[in-house]
């Protein structure tokens, strides 16, 4: 019997840019896996906008697609690569605005890690 597929496509068309949590955000929503909290998701800081401090209880993963930012003390720009660990916190400000992709990995304090090799 074949497994059903679970591959998820979607469509830039079908991509709609939302309110964001904070002032001059964006976001567009596209997966989550209810069982384990991960999500992925683009988010947009509009010039000026920013993210107030904050920490980190998963994994982080951001990908910086267009425009700059700054976290902490640090400048990313298009095409550099962030992972915030469990309870790492920044804050985020981008004068000129950007935009970047965001995978939050499993819940570390509710999931439990399972080896798919065998000893």
């Amino acid at each position: 019997m074949r497994k059903q597929s679970e591959q998820i496509v979607v469509r830039k068309s079908e991509q709609v840019w939302v309110e964001g949590i904070y002032e001059n955000t964006e976001m567009i929503y596209l997966w989550e896996e209810a069982d384990t909290g991960r999500v992925a998701f683009l988010a947009k800081c509009l010039p000026g906008g920013s993210i107030p401090l904050h920490d980190h209880p998963r994994r982080e993963i951001a990908f910086i697609v267009d425009g700059e930012v700054k976290m902490n003390n640090d400048i990313l720009r298009k095409g550099d690569f962030l992972t915030a660990n469990d309870d790492d916190h920044h804050d985020v400000y981008s004068e000129t605005g950007c935009t970047f992709f965001i995978f939050i990995d499993y819940n570390s304090r509710k999931q439990k890690l399972v080896s798919l090799v065998s000893p």
